[in-house]
């Protein structure tokens, strides 16, 4: 079966954080509208987090290394007796002495790694953040069948802000989102949609996959059967939205600013 997957970033949101935020107050993420535009109401977007491929630590030839060759020790034959060793050198290397590679950041190696996946979420809801005006007349344009005034202050690991009024319509999801586009032009403004549902566990590993911060296509076993949901397709009204700022390490707290 043919799914999109979304992931979670581990540091701002640990999946235990996610998962409990999600099952009380549902799922919101901001997605861009390019992407938005190819979803339907009631589609199964998959939640998880991206694991870099292991980066393994190579022991080289420390005689090698000082005329410039990296030569990985392996194990090798002498007479008659197996030992880790220079194959080029055809010596044995004791551990300790060999010389090791460089550590690679696996946060920048995004190709070629695994997705563990923990839920998903059935798409019931299109949030909007833009201006009071746009939203307005977003309204206008919407085929309405009912209002809801929920005004409720929401707060996430994330961000906060107020879910005002919302409405159930009969528009697609496509409508919707071309509609948003095509005021933020005309309107000379940045419009963000979010992608709201209800959370569902579920609990499966992907590799080898790439690394993408919108929606990455993917197709997970036929067997697999994830539960559908009844909904209203709602359009929610986002205000007073204050998205939490990644830190970066060396503006924490005790740690000196560089330069």
């Amino acid at each position: 079966m043919k799914y999109y997957l979304h992931y979670i970033g581990s540091k701002l949101y640990p999946k235990d954080i996610f998962i409990k935020e999600a099952k009380t107050i549902g799922v919101n993420r901001c997605i861009p509208i390019r992407m938005i535009k190819k979803l339907k109401f009631g589609d199964k977007i998959l939640l998880g987090n991206f694991l870099s491929k292991e980066i393994y630590h190579i022991e080289h030839c420390p005689h090698c290394y000082k005329v410039g060759k990296l030569i990985a020790l392996e194990h090798i034959k002498i007479g008659n007796e197996d030992v880790f060793g220079c194959p080029k050198c055809n010596i044995e290397i004791e551990r300790e002495k060999s010389i090791h590679a460089d550590k690679i950041d696996q946060r920048k190696n995004k190709k070629n790694g695994k997705a563990n996946i923990f839920g998903y979420f059935v798409i019931s809801g299109l949030n909007i953040k833009a201006s009071n005006e746009l939203k307005e007349e977003l309204v206008k344009k919407l085929n309405i069948v009912m209002t809801r005034n929920p005004n409720l202050e929401i707060k996430r690991q994330c961000g906060s802000y107020l879910l005002g009024k919302s409405y159930v319509v009969r528009n697609t999801i496509e409508e919707i989102a071309t509609i948003a586009e095509g005021l933020g032009k005309i309107m000379n403004e940045e419009v963000k949609l979010f992608l709201a549902g209800q959370f569902k566990d579920f609990e499966t590993t992907i590799e080898p996959i790439n690394f993408t911060r919108t929606l990455i296509p993917i197709e997970i076993d036929s067997n697999i059967q994830l539960e559908d949901l009844q909904f209203m397709k709602k359009v929610g009204l986002i205000y007073n939205y204050e998205k939490r700022a990644y830190i970066k390490k060396q503006e924490k707290r005790g740690r000196p600013k560089k330069g």
